[in-house]
């Protein structure tokens, strides 16, 4: 904090979401090429030539969205890919001829900025300055963020999702609307935005089922939108209007829900890819969906049940043989961003610093290890 006739800090003078941003973009650049220095990196022949000082940032699915970008959805297991991010990889290049690596990054990383800057007014909002900025760095510190600046879409569906409370908290059900039909083709499971649309209408409406709420819920039809506009591109073009679902088998997963994954997940806690990666998808789920079981209050109910159903959704139990234990699960709870304002909420100073180190350090081994292609989250 300044104070009154204090010269502030060169770092206080940035804005929340830009020190942020440029604090955790900074330190993951500095250490990945450091380590890529140490240790050859394994290489990679389906991924284009990235410039050296970008090209740690494409790793793994990066391929996949960069393959869609060029010559759209060319087999059927593409389709598991949502389309929107790919799209404005695209639409960049055709409008600068920037290369589409290049430009899928600093998309990427402009949603990444966006969708902090848009949380801190969120979390200013809903619970003041101080939560604000313990949430912001329970989220950057969390084990997946590094995917926040990584050639994913996970900051983009970030900064759709939170736009959309900002423009509920402002009763523009419309616009909510469209981000969230926008949301649902940048990944498949946004749909779920719908949950906390029609929570804040039913709230706002006196917590009654009037002609306000149902006008309110009839302008939800216009977020179903994008994702029937992909399904019918995915029946006209591979004849399966499921195409996304059906496609998750080739990475050996598919849908149970819930308690039995779990419970798969802790017999075969030791048999997976690596011992700190298998423990974390199995604990981040847990403990997202911990920390709305046992919210008291901190969390509207909106939130309870987008972040219930979201993690929900990608609880999935994989192939035996293949041996992956709730692949991707740190990675795909990452953007449940009400769970980080409640938790921040809850900790003590003590506590949350706590997380933070431990958090950031898990995040620095994982990071390293997407660097030199031995993670696949």
């Amino acid at each position: 904090m300044v104070t009154p006739g204090t010269p502030a800090r060169w770092r206080d003078r940035l804005p929340l979401a830009l020190r942020g941003f440029l604090f955790t973009l900074i330190p993951l650049w500095a250490v990945g090429n450091v380590a890529l220095w140490l240790v050859p990196v394994r290489s990679a022949k389906w991924m284009p030539a990235v410039p050296g000082w970008l090209g740690l940032f494409a790793r793994w699915d990066s391929a996949w969205y960069f393959r869609i970008s060029v010559i759209g959805y060319w087999r059927k297991a593409a389709y598991a890919f949502s389309p929107l991010y790919p799209l404005l990889m695209r639409g960049l290049h055709a409008i600068t001829g920037m290369p589409p690596v290049i430009g899928g990054e600093l998309i990427a990383w402009a949603a990444d900025l966006l969708a902090l800057w848009l949380l801190v007014r969120l979390w200013r909002e809903e619970a003041g300055e101080r939560v604000a900025r313990r949430a912001l760095w329970l989220l950057l510190a969390y084990p997946a963020s590094f995917f926040l600046v990584a050639m994913y879409p996970e900051s983009l569906y970030l900064a759709l999702s939170v736009a959309t409370y900002l423009l509920l908290r402002r009763r523009r059900f419309a616009w909510a609307a469209v981000v969230i039909a926008a949301a649902a083709v940048s990944r498949a499971n946004g749909i779920l935005l719908l949950l906390p649309y029609l929570a804040f209408a039913w709230e706002d409406s006196g917590r009654r089922l009037d002609r306000r709420f149902f006008g309110r819920a009839a302008l939800a039809l216009i977020g179903v939108a994008g994702l029937a506009a992909y399904l019918w591109y995915s029946w006209a073009t591979s004849g399966n209007p499921l195409q996304f679902l059906a496609q998750q088998a080739t990475w050996y997963r598919h849908f149970t829900g819930g308690a039995f994954a779990l419970g798969y997940a802790l017999i075969h806690l030791f048999y997976g890819e690596g011992l700190p990666l298998t423990i974390t998808d199995f604990l981040m789920p847990l403990a997202f969906l911990a920390i709305v079981a046992f919210d008291r209050g901190r969390l509207s109910l909106g939130d309870k049940l987008y972040v219930f159903f979201g993690v929900l959704s990608i609880l999935v139990d994989p192939s035996i043989p293949n041996g992956f234990v709730l692949m991707s699960a740190t990675r795909l709870v990452l953007p449940y961003f009400p769970v980080y304002r409640a938790a921040a909420e809850h900790l003590s100073e003590r506590q949350w610093r706590i997380a933070v180190g431990v958090m950031a350090f898990l995040q620095l081994w994982f990071w390293i290890t997407y660097t030199h292609w031995w993670f696949s989250g």
